[in-house]
């Protein structure tokens, strides 16, 4: 997980979607545990159907951990491509106004109120697998409309309003996936391995989508509109239809059908104080992440000057960037928890990405977009994969899926609420007669940075066993004989 939700690549601002594949770098993003000996993690009895350390469960483990870095990469072909540049540029292409703009970044979040949905299916029927393949490929297919739409005579000024509202559907589809798919998974990767996998994870992945992100922007800056967007579409749900497949060939650990009540989905997770704090944590980083995600990628485009190519290589040095910074990241969190990991990624977050992009609007030199790149892979190298982690160290494995439910869902409705205000808040910020070179986005991009810097805050209340505070490792990291310690060199 890695960048923005702005432009879905790999990492300017938070994952929005949990399932198959980490956002892509410079897309802002929406979602590690530790050893046995490292600082910060409960310690969960072993549940029924929990990975064991050898004999033929072991295999599949270790079978399920590299076919999701298959079923991973397949995945982030397909959310780079229906996101991001790409999604921006058809909807440019098609006529859309920065409301749509607005909208279609924030809809995807409030698609996550479908998140319970899921979780009530995977507890009632039991089967993870089928739940998420049957569910995934539904909301690919959808995206069917997309490339089609130019050919359906629908009227051109509607057209910019269907895609918010298909990208909406298919949003919901993949968040419930994505809930199941991240309690399963919590389930399959062993805890004291979680951190380092999902870390390297996240930088395999950031690869295929610096490459996914290359190819779609030469294509599309050599290929008229709206086919260039069309064929590039309809390659994304054939890469997304067979990840789903993959999914048929993960190990399911074998858990009991709950018969519980939709009710309780929502009401059990609540019952805990400690998950409720990183609720609020989590809800409070996505409304400040949203406010300035969704019009990075816009701000790239028209008021930079980039071409879709320039938005590619962008994202793609973040991507061969974060390849690194995710496994370092990982190997800290293994050893002093997730908690302090996630307090620097968002206060670096919040602090080198907004000023470098409104320091290259100000001086029209890009060199600043250019190293803003690395600053995205550092910030959300850190806060991707330490996230995801925070949440399945706060729940219990015992019905954990119905915590990842309401995590999604808390996250969502925010990110949905801080997405939909940005576009008005531009509007009213580009309204002002601004001095110098200052404009309507910089503004944005300040409020946002504000409220990024000031995640550490809402973290402070969410407890994490035998986490190291944020001080000892801002001072280990600073220190090399320490730091060789802290990165397990």
């Amino acid at each position: 997980m890695a960048p923005d939700p702005a432009s879905a690549t790999p990492s300017t601002e938070p994952p929005t979607s949990l399932p198959g594949a980490d956002p892509a770098p410079g897309g802002e993003p929406v979602l590690g545990a530790s050893s046995p000996t490292a600082k910060g993690v409960p310690h969960d009895a072993p549940a029924k159907g929990a990975p064991q350390d050898s004999g033929p469960v072991a295999g599949l483990v270790r079978r399920t951990m590299r076919l999701s870095i298959v079923e991973g990469g397949l995945m982030q072909v397909f959310l780079n491509w229906t996101t991001g540049s790409v999604l921006v540029g058809y909807l440019l292409a098609l006529g859309a106004t920065p409301l749509h703009i607005g909208l279609v970044g924030s809809v995807p979040l409030l698609s996550q109120l479908a998140s319970p949905f899921g979780a009530w299916a995977a507890e009632v029927l039991g089967q993870r697998r089928l739940v998420a393949t049957l569910l995934g490929v539904i909301g690919r297919l959808s995206w069917l409309l997309a490339v089609f739409l130019p050919q359906l005579g629908v009227p051109a000024a509607l057209q910019p309003s269907v895609i918010v509202v298909l990208v909406l559907f298919a949003s919901a589809f993949q968040s419930a996936t994505g809930t199941i798919w991240t309690a399963w998974m919590g389930d399959v990767v062993p805890d004291d391995r979680r951190g380092r996998y999902f870390g390297m994870r996240t930088g395999v992945l950031g690869v295929v989508g610096m490459a996914a992100n290359l190819a779609a922007g030469a294509f599309l800056d050599r290929v008229a509109a709206p086919l260039s967007f069309q064929v590039v579409l309809g390659v994304a749900i054939l890469s997304s239809l067979a990840a789903a497949v993959l999914y048929l060939f993960h190990y399911d650990p074998p858990t009991e059908k709950h018969p519980v009540r939709f009710g309780h989905v929502v009401l059990t997770p609540l019952k805990h104080p400690n998950f409720r704090r990183f609720l609020i944590f989590a809800a409070l980083w996505q409304f400040a992440v949203m406010l300035g995600a969704t019009f990075v990628i816009p701000y790239f485009l028209e008021e930079l000057g980039m071409s879709f190519t320039q938005v590619a290589v962008w994202s793609s040095a973040a991507a061969v960037t974060a390849l690194a910074t995710t496994i370092l990241w990982g190997r800290v969190a293994d050893r002093v928890g997730n908690k302090a990991v996630v307090a620097i990624g968002t206060f670096l977050a919040g602090f080198l990405l907004p000023s470098n992009w409104i320091l290259a609007g100000l001086t029209g030199r890009l060199e600043f977009i250019w190293f803003s790149a690395v600053c995205d892979a550092v910030a959300w190298g850190a806060i991707g994969p330490a996230v995801f982690n925070l949440a399945l160290v706060t729940s219990p494995r015992s019905g954990r899926v119905t915590y990842i439910a309401l995590y999604s869902v808390a996250s969502g409705a925010a990110g949905f609420v801080g997405g939909a205000l940005s576009g008005p808040l531009l509007q009213w910020f580009t309204s002002i007669d601004w001095p110098g070179a200052w404009s309507g986005y910089h503004t944005l991009f300040a409020l946002t940075g504000v409220g990024r810097m000031l995640g550490w805050v809402w973290l402070r209340p969410v407890k994490e066993e035998r986490a190291w505070r944020t001080r000892d490792v801002v001072s280990s990291l600073a220190i090399p004989a320490r730091r060789r310690r802290t990165f397990g060199r």
